[in-house]
C-alpha cells in the first residue's frame, strides 16, 4: 500500500500524505481571474485561490506516468506548457501533457522511471519539487467509496452519513477532504469515521487551502473558482477510485436513496457506469426539541422549490471512457463524460437537508415550519424506514 500508516479501530486508517507547490509569496506572478478586469469586492480577492499550483503529485493507476492535480491554470497555462519537467537528480526530461478544465486540471508527466521519487517543474522563475505519491487505486479494488469536502460539520452529522451510505448502499470506504476544520482534530474525524459499523477504510486527508469564492463577475459558471473542491473530486478518482466498484459524490447534508437498492449497484448494470441523481431539498423543520439530525427533518415544499437543488453522480470507474485524463469529475456533472451520461435516473434520488449545515455560504436552518406550504416527504419517510430496518438487521 505504499506509504501508509495503519491504525486499527472498527475500520482501517489509512494516514495519506500529499504533494504541494504554490508560487513564492513574493513572487509578482499570479493566477487571475476569467475577465480580471471587472471589478471585484475585497473579499473576492482574499478568497481567490492565486498562487496554488498543484495539490498533490502521485503515480497513476498505469504505474508509468504521473499525475499532478491542481487549480485551472488560467492565464498561468502558457508558462505551465512552457515549463520544464524532470526527474532529479538525473535531470532525466519528462513530457507533460496538461488537461484543463474551467476549475481544475490535470498534468500527465509520462513514463516517469520507476525508481524515480520526486518530479521537478522549473517555471516563473523558479524550482517545485515534488514528492511522487503512492497510488492507492490497486488498494481500494473493488471498494464502494463515499468522498466529500468538509469543513466544521458536527461529528454526528459526519457519522450519520456515513452510516446511512454504509446500511442502505454497502459504502465500505470514506475519503473526506478536511478543509481546515477548527472544531475538531484529523484524528477526531478519523476516529469517528472508523467506528462506523460497515467502513473498512477512512481515509481523512488535510487540504487547508482556499476553498475558493463565488465570482459573481461573470456571466455564467459563477462557481468555476472553487478550485479545490473541484480537484479533490479529480484526487479521489485518479489517487484512490480507478478499480473502485463505484464513487459517491454526496456532500455531509446529502443521503442518497434508489427505492432500497444500492447505488453502486444501479451503476454497475448502467450502460455508461453512470447514475444521475436529482436532488430533493428538505427542508429546515422541525419539532423544537428534537436535535438537528438527518432523521429530523421531514418535509419539503409542496410547490416545484423542493426539485431545485443541483444534481448528484454515482461512477463506476473501471469503464473504458474514464481512463481519459480529459475526464474530470464536477460536483454535478462529469465533465468529459459521453452525452448520455447525464441523462437521470428516475430511480434514485438524494435528499439535500437545509437543516444540515453551518450556514457557511447562506442562512439555511432557521425552522420555517409552515405545514400550509409544506408536506411531508413520503419518499423520505420510505427511506427512513428502510434505514431503520436495516439497523434492526445488523
Amino acid at each position: 500500500m505504499g506509504e501508509v500508516a495503519l491504525h486499527r479501530a472498527e475500520a482501517q486508517i489509512l494516514c495519506v500524505r500529499r504533494s504541494f507547490a504554490a508560487l513564492s509569496a513574493d513572487s509578482i506572478v499570479k493566477r487571475r481571474p476569467r475577465s480580471p478586469w471587472r471589478p471585484r469586492p475585497a473579499a473576492f480577492w482574499t478568497a481567490f485561490e492565486d498562487k496554488a499550483l498543484y495539490y498533490d503529485a502521485f503515480r497513476a493507476d498505469n504505474g508509468r506516468d504521473v499525475l499532478l492535480v491542481g487549480p485551472a491554470p488560467l492565464n498561468l497555462r502558457s508558462a505551465l506548457e512552457a515549463a520544464r519537467y524532470s526527474v532529479p537528480p538525473s535531470g532525466t526530461t519528462l513530457k507533460a501533457e496538461l488537461f484543463a478544465s474551467r476549475s481544475t486540471m490535470l498534468t500527465r508527466l509520462a513514463d516517469v522511471p520507476d525508481d524515480a521519487e520526486t518530479v521537478r517543474v522549473e517555471a516563473f522563475g523558479e524550482t517545485f519539487d515534488l514528492a511522487i505519491q503512492p497510488n492507492f487505486s490497486a488498494a481500494l479494488s473493488g471498494a464502494r467509496i463515499l468522498f466529500t469536502i468538509n469543513k466544521n460539520n458536527r461529528l454526528e452529522w459526519i457519522a450519520d452519513w456515513a452510516r446511512w451510505h454504509a446500511r442502505l448502499h454497502g459504502t465500505d470506504t470514506v475519503i473526506l477532504f478536511d478543509n481546515g476544520s477548527t472544531d475538531y482534530t484529523v484524528d477526531r474525524l478519523e476516529t469517528t469515521l472508523a467506528a462506523v459499523n460497515g467502513l473498512k477504510t477512512v481515509i481523512v486527508i488535510d487540504v487547508p487551502h482556499k476553498f475558493g469564492p463565488i465570482d459573481t463577475s461573470v456571466l455564467n459558471t459563477k462557481f468555476y473558482p472553487r478550485f479545490l473542491q473541484i480537484s479533490m473530486t479529480n484526487l479521489a478518482l485518479r489517487r484512490f477510485g480507478m478499480r473502485a466498484e463505484g464513487l459517491i459524490d454526496c456532500d455531509i447534508d446529502e443521503l442518497a436513496w434508489a427505492g432500497g437498492e444500492s447505488v453502486y449497484e444501479r451503476t454497475r448494470r448502467s450502460a455508461l457506469g453512470v447514475t444521475r441523481m436529482r436532488g430533493r431539498w428538505i427542508e429546515a423543520a422541525r419539532d423544537p426539541d428534537v436535535p438537528a439530525r438527518h432523521q429530523a427533518f421531514r418535509h419539503r415544499h409542496a410547490d416545484f422549490r423542493h426539485r431545485l437543488s443541483p444534481s448528484k453522480w454515482v461512477l463506476d470507474p473501471r469503464r473504458d471512457w474514464v481512463q481519459s485524463p480529459s475526464v474530470h469529475p464536477y460536483l454535478h456533472r462529469i465533465h468529459g463524460a459521453p452525452i448520455g451520461a447525464r441523462k437521470h435516473d428516475n430511480a434514485a434520488v438524494f435528499f439535500h437537508f437545509k437543516g444540515i449545515n453551518t450556514n457557511w455560504k447562506e442562512e439555511r436552518t432557521k425552522n420555517r415550519k409552515s405545514p400550509k406550504h409544506m408536506v411531508f416527504d413520503d419518499n423520505l419517510a420510505t427511506a427512513m424506514t428502510a434505514f431503520a430496518g436495516k439497523k434492526s438487521e445488523s
